[in-house]
């Protein structure tokens, strides 16, 4: 299991076994980095997982994202 700093991993239980089903991880934009840049470094970071992206705007711009990749067996 890679560690994880700040994020969220949710497993699932079954008969006394656990399994993980995804992790969550969030990241900030940057300053002055607007949308097309921001996913660009995401893709870059997370591009090679399978999952999903969701961006918080602020004001117009991209504030945060929170990256769930899905963990395949």
């Amino acid at each position: 299991m890679k560690l994880v700093n700040h994020g969220r991993r949710k497993l699932t239980f079954e008969n006394g076994e656990k399994f993980v089903t995804s992790t969550s991880v969030t990241e900030r934009s940057l300053r002055g980095e607007d949308e097309k840049a921001f996913l660009h470094r995401l893709m870059e970071k997370y591009g090679h997982c399978q999952g999903t992206i969701e961006v918080v705007f602020k004001n117009g711009k991209p504030d945060y994202a929170t990256v769930t990749m899905t963990d395949v067996k």
